[in-house]
């Protein structure tokens, strides 16, 4: 497995996570954007941009590190073979 690969697929899996991350916030900010607007109590935010926002932020870690972790155990098991 060379470095190219490794970064490809870690590079995939955080762009995937952003994207579901994403809709999940717009999702969230759409159905309750009352929660949304006491994050940030000194300021007006628009309650689906942010819920976009802290979604897409979060995606981005958890899917990089499920394909971290998916690499991982691809050479635990390349190992065992």
């Amino acid at each position: 497995m060379t470095w190219n690969s490794i970064f490809i697929r870690v590079a995939i899996g955080a762009l995937v996570g952003m994207v579901m991350g994403g809709l999940f916030g717009f999702g969230a900010g759409t159905i309750t954007p009352e929660l949304f607007r006491r994050i940030i109590p000194w300021q007006d935010i628009e309650p689906v941009g942010a819920a976009v926002f802290f979604g897409a932020t979060v995606g981005v870690v958890l899917g990089g590190g499920l394909g971290c972790f998916a690499i991982i155990l691809q050479l635990f098991t390349h190992r065992a073979k």
